[in-house]
């Protein structure tokens, strides 16, 4: 009996390592992030994939994709702030409050300049509170507010904490303002503009969003759906994505003896006495990477005391629960 013949091109993968990075993939305006995970499992022909904040279906930019094994990681990413540049039109509020939706309020903007602008968006920076839009994906007994929005129902939010480490004005062209915007996870770019349009008394809504960077995932490393499926089919394709290690380099490092790895790997927390470097300060509930001598990450941990207890931590009791192995 002849052994089958081999694939070739851009069929299904087997599970190598390769398959269990991260696409840092470049969405375009029109399909929803669930269409781009359909499209990448496949274009690879992977099992699993998850994405890494949603964008609605107007946004464009970073969409980083967790294939398989790298799916363990998606609840670490998600909180990575996130840089935006956006396209604000002054004189309407919609109940999107965005352009797909209904104008259900307006005002006369031209009175409003570049000074005021400014003035309104130096004066947002920092931490505050945040009310998620009706048209969101967040969840009312287990229904997305969206769905509650379409049947006309509208119900009180609680306000979300939110952070703007930075808020740019960069042009204005008649009625249409473009900034950009650094910001943590779970800030709602489009309430930021209708909020600033009732600020400056004028109404506003998003028409445009580039997301531009998530965490370590820039543009530099983002590869649409097209160059993804070419990297599939001439090798390159390993080259071209991310690694865990490089997705999760913002949490700091721990190591550990080789000798304890079977252990970690099998869910034992980690001692004083299994340390073999860790950061100078930290904080009680902080996160980190572990990983042995060799670089090889082991598993992500959190923190049961602070850089102080653990000088003074008996050798074997556990300072550091896993969160997550990833071997």
């Amino acid at each position: 009996m002849k052994p089958p013949a081999k694939r070739s091109g851009s069929t299904k993968y087997s599970m190598t390592s390769t398959l269990n990075k991260v696409v840092n993939l470049y969405k375009p305006a029109g399909p929803t992030s669930f269409d781009m995970v359909w499209s990448v499992k496949k274009i690879l022909g992977v099992e699993k994939a998850g994405h890494i904040g949603t964008l609605d279906p107007d946004a464009e930019g970073m969409l980083p994709i967790c294939l398989n094994r790298s799916t363990r990681i998606i609840q670490f990413l998600s909180s990575q702030s996130k840089i935006y540049l956006a396209g604000m039109e002054l004189g309407k509020a919609t109940d999107t409050q965005d352009a797909s939706g209904k104008v259900i309020a307006e005002a006369d903007p031209g009175g409003i300049t570049e000074k005021d602008l400014i003035e309104v968006m130096q004066g947002m920076m920092g931490r505050q509170k945040q009310v998620p839009p009706m048209f969101s994906a967040k969840k009312k007994n287990g229904i997305p507010l969206y769905k509650l929005a379409r049947n006309g129902i509208t119900i009180e939010r609680k306000p979300v904490a939110i952070t703007l480490f930075s808020l740019k004005f960069t042009q204005k062209d008649g009625n249409r303002v473009f900034f950009e915007v650094h910001c943590s996870s779970g800030t709602y770019v489009r309430t930021l503009c209708h909020d600033i349009g009732e600020k400056l008394g004028c109404h506003a809504h998003l028409f445009r969003l580039v997301r531009t960077q998530v965490g370590v995932f820039d543009k530099t490393s983002s590869l649409t759906l097209e160059t993804l499926k070419s990297a599939s089919q001439d090798g390159s394709l390993s080259g071209r994505l991310i690694s865990q290690e490089q997705a999760l380099e913002f949490l700091p490092a721990i190591q550990i003896d080789p000798e304890h790895t079977p252990s970690v790997a099998n869910g034992v927390g980690i001692s004083r006495s299994v340390l073999k470097s860790a950061p100078g300060r930290f904080a009680r509930g902080d996160f980190f990477r572990i990983s042995d001598s060799q670089g090889k990450m082991v598993a992500v941990a959190e923190s049961l005391v602070d850089s102080e207890m653990l000088a003074n931590l008996p050798p074997r009791q556990i300072a550091f629960k896993l969160k997550r192995v990833l071997l």
